[in-house]
This record gives structure tokens, sequence and C-alpha cells, in this order.
């Protein structure tokens, strides 16, 4: 705690310093290695129309296939013979220009040829009699499914492709990382520190390539979660020109950034104080006690940026509850809603869940209302107000149902469980009820009365004509 302020002040209070964690992937289910047997298997199917199906199919995978394509990837490049592997996609690779070249002059046309894409190539190729073909489909296979992916995970999946095959395959790599832009300079820089000189070289040329050869360029990515991994792979490397960078963006507004950008700091450890130490002048105006670890820096200098950047989260905390105190709801939840755009995990935000859920009442606006109840169940997750809130929230859903024509008693009838004193929902059950007894009630009674004796005179009139036949 900051030396003179107030124990319950969170916006004084120093940070711990976070870890720089690389979580690893899970390991890849039977269902999962199944289906990604299954998808190659189409791949290399005898069949040409199933061949091509199954590439259709290569465009469906999502992050949820990734462990099962590392693994697989893995295994066939400790086993895989990978001369023969560049044998054969050389001579796939020459057919098939020889062939388009042929059809070229064919049709009178002239110019430069482009080869097709390697999967695609191996797809159409014809003859299927060679017992590496599998393993050449397999790996081109799990380089374009670690780019569908697309994610860090997924890119240094990719950049091994190149560097467990080595050169036959570096150029379709090098597209591949191209098409993916931004999101393959995380795993590139990572590259960069790689133990073999030639594989850190590459990676600095598709950097350059890339128009990210600097960390400044590096950096300059739109997306936040893109940003923060470059972050962390500079802290990963811990080079030490990137030092004012990182300082500087672990005062960012965004949160994923700011996190990094101070997980990347304090993998630095004591190489980081000079840098830690500029930033606190800088931003304080006046120099750390030369007494202070760089720890003891980074806390300090973390706890200001906070300090700083909070002073609007809180501002708006005090414009929402001075807009409660005068009556105002809607415009205290909308002063709310803005505090937690910025501030999501806002260390009060429990205090808010009761404005909400008063707004979820008396909001006029269903799609608001059912947002605030929302957001009220979020920020107290237990206790009896988190009862209330998700009581409400699903009145709400049974009342846009039926504003559709659809009935949902069950929904209410949680929503009552929940909290007894939901008036709202016991109206609408109420509502159901009298709806109900409506249908099945004194007039209907009345109709299937009438319908009963009519059926009884009909039955009787027709024994009668029946026998007056029988007797003529």
């Amino acid at each position: 705690m900051d030396a003179g302020a107030p124990a319950s002040d969170a916006r004084l209070s120093l940070p711990q310093l976070p870890k720089l964690i690389d979580t690893r992937l899970p390991k890849a289910g039977d269902d999962a290695l199944q289906r990604l047997d299954s998808l190659v298997d189409g791949l290399v199917a005898p069949d040409a129309a199933r061949r091509q199906e199954a590439l259709r199919h290569v465009q469906d995978v999502d992050a949820s296939w990734l462990p099962a394509v590392s693994e697989r990837f893995e295994r066939l490049a400790d086993s895989a013979n990978k001369p023969a592997l560049k044998e054969l996609l050389e001579q796939i690779r020459d057919r098939t220009r020889g062939e388009r070249r042929k059809l070229f002059e064919a049709e009178g046309r002239s110019g430069a040829l482009t080869t097709p894409d390697y999967l695609e190539m191996l797809v159409l190729h014809g003859d299927r009699s060679s017992p590496q073909l599998r393993a050449l489909t397999e790996v081109v296979t799990y380089s374009r499914l670690f780019e569908k992916i697309g994610t860090l995970p997924a890119t240094r999946g990719l950049v091994s492709v190149y560097v467990r095959f080595g050169e036959f395959l570096r150029v379709d790599t090098q597209l591949a990382l191209a098409r993916l832009g931004d999101r393959a300079v995380a795993a590139l820089v990572e590259a960069t520190g790689h133990p073999a000189p030639r594989i850190a070289s590459w990676a600095e040329r598709q950097l350059s390539d890339l128009g990210k050869s600097r960390p400044s360029e590096a950096l300059q990515i739109d997306d936040p979660a893109a940003r923060a991994d470059v972050l962390r792979a500079y802290g990963k490397l811990r080079p030490l020109e990137v030092l004012p960078l990182l300082v500087s963006y672990a005062s960012s507004d965004t949160a994923p950034v700011r996190a990094a950008a101070r997980e990347a700091l304090s993998a630095y450890g004591e190489a980081a104080l000079w840098a830690l130490r500029e930033g606190y002048e800088k931003t304080l105006g006046e120099r750390a006690p030369l007494s202070w670890s760089w720890e003891r820096v980074a806390r300090e200098l973390f706890a200001r940026f906070d300090q700083q950047r909070r002073g609007d989260v809180f501002g708006l905390y005090e414009q929402g509850r001075s807009a409660e105190r005068n009556g105002d709801l809607l415009a205290a939840c909308a002063a709310f809603d803005q505090l937690l755009a910025r501030e999501p995990l806002f260390e009060l935000g429990a205090s808010m869940a009761e404005t909400y859920l008063r707004c979820a009442s008396a909001d006029a606006n269903a799609q608001r209302a059912l947002l605030a109840a929302s957001r009220a169940e979020r920020l107290e997750p237990q206790n009896p107000l988190h009862d209330r809130a998700v009581s409400l929230r699903q009145t709400l859903q049974a009342e846009a149902l039926m504003q559709r024509g659809l009935i949902d008693r069950t929904l209410l009838e949680r929503a009552r469980q929940l909290d007894p004193h939901n008036q709202r929902a016991e109206a609408l059950l109420e509502q159901i009820g009298a709806t109900s007894r409506w249908r099945i009630g004194p007039w209907m009674r009345y109709l299937g009365a009438g319908a009963i004796l009519v059926l009884g005179a009909i039955g009787v009139l027709w024994i009668t004509v029946r026998q007056r036949i029988q007797q003529s």
C-alpha cells in the first residue's frame, strides 16, 4: 500500500506484478484426433470427388482443432522422410506446371505461369501411387489448418512447418504468413530468438517484408489481442531497446495491451530497472528513491498509471451515483455502461448491481432492460441480489417470448423460485393461467356438453330410422 494512502483507497493500492505465462495446448482428445484423421483420409481418398469435398471442409475448422493438428504435425515431423517428400512435391509441381503450359499454348495464351495452391494441387493430382503422397498431403494440410485457425499457437505451428521440414516448404510457409499479416507478427518475433541463426535470420526477413522490422513498427497493430501477443513475445526475448515502448504500453487504456506490457516488463526483472526509473520520473516529475528495488519501482509506477488512467473511470462512477441520487436511473446506468466499457473488472462493480437491477425493472425498453439485468447478474455473481437479477432476466426473456406469441411457463416458474417476491413473474403466471382457464373454462365446458347432446340425438335418430327401414 502507498505510504500515507488510506487502506480503502483502491486507486492508490500497489498492484502485484504479473507473471509472463505461456499456456500450453491441452492434449487432444480421441474424438478430435479421429475427426482430423477422417479429414486427411478424405483428402487422400482414391475417389476424386471425395477428395474435393474434403478440400472444401478444410475451411470449416476452428480453434478447437488446434490440439489435434499440433499433435499430428509433431508426430509427422518426427517420422517423415523429408528428402522423399521434397522430391515428390517437386515432381508433382513440375508436372502441374507442364500441364498448365500445354493448356496455355493450346489456348493461344502466354505469360508467366502461377503454381496453384499446394494443397489443391495435391488433391487434384491424378497419380495416387506414391507411398509418400499421404505424408506430403498431411503436412500441407496441417499448414493450411494452422493458417485457418490463425491464433498465436497456430501461427507458431505454421512457422514450425518451415523449421521442421526445411527449404522445400519455405516459400509456401512465407505465403501463408503473408496472408495472416499482423496475426503472424508475434510468432515471427519469437522466431527471431530461435537458436538456429538460419531460422532467426529468416524470421527477421519475414518481419521486414511485412513492414514490421522495428519494434515500433511491429507494435503498430489495430487488433489489441494481436498487439498484446507481440508485447509478450518481446517479454520472452527481453531485448533492451524495447523497454521504453513496454513502459509506454504499460499505461494503455486497453486492458489486454496494458496487462501484456506489464507481464513483459516483469519478465525482464532487474534489467528493466533503468527504463522503469525513467518512466517513473516522467510520470511523477521526481526520481524514484535509490533504495527501491526494481519490483518496488514497477509497482509504484503501475499504481500511478492506474491512478491517472482510472481518474476518468472513477469520475464516471461518481457521475452515475450522482444521477441515481437525483432519481435519474437511466442516466446512472448510462454512466456505468461507459465505465464498464473501459474497465470491465472494475473493483466496485458489485456496488452498481442494485442500480442496474432497478434500471432493468423500470426501463420500458425491453432490450435495454434485459441488458441491465444481465449486467446486474454478472456484477454480483452470488448472494440474493444475484438470484433476483437472474429471476428478472428470465422474466424479461419470458415477456419477450410472449410478444412473439410464445409462452414459456417453465422460465417463469424458475424465475419465481429464484425470487419469490418477483411480482412481475407472478403476474405473468396469473395471466397465463387466466388465459388457460378461459380456454377450458365454462364456455368450453358448455360447448362440450352441447356437442355430446347433439351427438347423442343424432345416434338416437339414426337407430330409429334404421329400425323403421328394417320393419318396412
